[in-house]
């Protein structure tokens, strides 16, 4: 072999060093750029529980109004002279339901169904078809799939 040759086979140390340098800096890119995607992803997870958080206590203080609103409503005069001032009152309850429904918010079906403890509660028992509800006292109200007020319900018992 000639010189030529020997060097052209024998690596440079210095060339072996900066392929080093080189990978270690590579490698140091790639964690960072992994870091910064997961802080990403980390950062949006936790937004996005904020908003469903801030999203339920916005649910959770308004719904008393509008059970207060229903429970007026039912107890309203059959008057002609209140006709206007009830249909006042019915417009407003079916806006703040399409509010709450925007908001996923929906209410416990009741008549008719079985009485469920997770989301009903019995508040007064009547001679009718055992286990099921025959009356709603006051709705109930879920909010993505998740029972946050339950509905007081009459429930049926056998004679």
């Amino acid at each position: 072999m000639t010189n030529e040759q020997d060097q052209a086979t024998t690596p440079d140390p210095i060339i072996e060093e900066l392929k080093a340098q080189n990978e270690e800096l590579t490698n140091n890119w790639k964690r960072a750029a992994a870091d910064l995607e997961n802080y990403r992803k980390r950062v949006m997870a936790e937004r996005t529980e904020l908003l469903q958080h801030a999203k339920e206590l916005t649910v959770l203080k308004l719904l008393p109004s509008l059970q207060s609103l229903e429970q007026v409503l039912r107890f309203a005069p059959d008057d002609e002279k209140y006709k206007d001032w009830i249909a006042g009152l019915r417009a407003t309850i079916q806006q703040l339901e399409k509010t709450m429904e925007e908001l996923g918010v929906v209410k416990v079906k009741t008549v008719g169904e079985p009485f469920d403890p997770t989301h009903h509660e019995a508040v007064e028992e009547r001679v009718g078809e055992a286990g099921r509800v025959l009356a709603e006292a006051q709705p109930g109200f879920m909010l993505n799939n998740i029972v946050i007020i339950p509905a007081k319900v009459v429930v049926g018992k056998n004679v």
